[in-house]
């Protein structure tokens, strides 16, 4: 009987021990290094593989007390990008895995931020080389799994403030922020104000991005918008400045003479009607502007030098406006207007 009782108290002294050298591993660094070491877990890795990588970088050495370990969170672990070093314990590492402590990156895209503006925020953002997202933004290939029969993304990245997690691919975020644009095109008062104009998305978008450029104040888009159409009815050139840089990618320069009499696809002032494609990616304001004039006949308008422009109808009154104002500015001017463009 005795003998009976000795071997449970050391079944229960071994099971002890066990536990708690097991615990002691998990809870224990086995590393003094502290250098950080970036782990990126993709979507739908199974704990076994997870366990695996951790292990091959040498974050853990142990895959069977990682699995162990991740039962504290349900054996649920979140994907995602992890920095974490070689001095922490399998405990600290389940611990920020089960809480998704990860890197996040932002990425704001402005109203009036082209492609060029973009790619700098992505790179500035770590979230990709920015000569890379110019190549993706153009790739064929990409742009027809989008849906798109366009020749870039311009116009289609939808202002906004985006948050991005690396454990879905770059090309998987950028869709996501091309499928708002098409949500924000498939509300109803713009697909009504698109079929009542006979505009598709490709159009709205060229228009609202030349409307974004020209007009910084709210108030003052359905009137550039006015503008433009009542110029494209008359079958008049729309002569915006902020295409033909646009066409010659010298942006901070200013305009020069052989800049507006070169021909690009984007130089309004060479060809009459809408330049091939979007300028910049415009805001909400800026594409229901383009697809709801107000009701004026104005065909000009310059610069006040403050912001807003001055609006006309004919080429008499725009003239004594732009010598007013141009004057004032102390430089010289063509039909429509000229101004120094600065990339944002």
């Amino acid at each position: 009987m005795p003998s009976q009782r000795n071997k449970r108290i050391l079944i229960i002294c071994l099971i002890c021990f066990f536990a708690s050298q097991t615990i002691v591993l998990m809870v224990i660094p086995g590393n003094t290094n502290r250098e950080p070491v970036t782990v990126v877990i993709r979507n739908k890795t199974g704990l076994l593989n997870i366990a695996a990588q951790l292990k091959d970088a040498r974050l853990i050495s142990s895959s069977s007390l990682f699995v162990l370990c991740s039962l504290l969170h349900k054996g649920r672990l979140i994907a995602g990008e992890y920095s974490l070093r070689r001095d922490m314990s399998i405990f600290g590492i389940v611990r920020k895995m089960g809480r998704g402590e990860r890197n996040i990156y932002a990425l704001r895209i402005l109203e009036g931020h082209n492609l060029y503006n973009v790619a700098e925020t992505m790179e500035q953002s770590h979230i990709m080389e920015g000569k890379e997202f110019l190549r993706m933004a153009r790739d064929k290939g990409f742009l027809t799994r989008l849906g798109l029969q366009d020749n870039s993304l311009e116009g289609y990245l939808a202002p906004d403030t985006y948050f991005y997690s690396k454990e879905i691919g770059v090309e998987e975020f950028v869709e996501k922020i091309v499928q708002k644009t098409f949500k924000n095109l498939s509300k109803q008062d713009v697909r009504e104000g698109m079929t009542a104009l006979g505009f598709d998305m490709h159009k709205t978008l060229t228009l609202a991005s030349m409307i974004e450029k020209e007009a910084k104040l709210k108030e003052e888009k359905p009137l550039v918008s006015a503008v433009f159409h009542n110029r494209l009815h008359r079958g008049m050139s729309l002569d915006s400045d902020p295409t033909v840089i646009y066409g010659s990618g010298q942006f901070g320069s200013p305009i020069t003479r052989s800049d507006l009499s070169t021909y690009t696809p984007y130089n309004t002032y060479t060809f009459k009607g809408l330049p091939q494609g979007p300028i910049c990616n415009p805001d909400g304001n800026s594409i229901r502007a383009a697809l709801n004039p107000a009701p004026v006949a104005y065909l000009y308008f310059v610069s006040k030098n403050d912001g807003s422009h001055v609006f006309s109808s004919t080429i008499e009154e725009h003239s004594r406006y732009v010598a007013l104002y141009q004057r004032t500015k102390g430089t010289k001017t063509n039909e429509s207007r000229r101004r120094l463009w600065r990339k944002m």
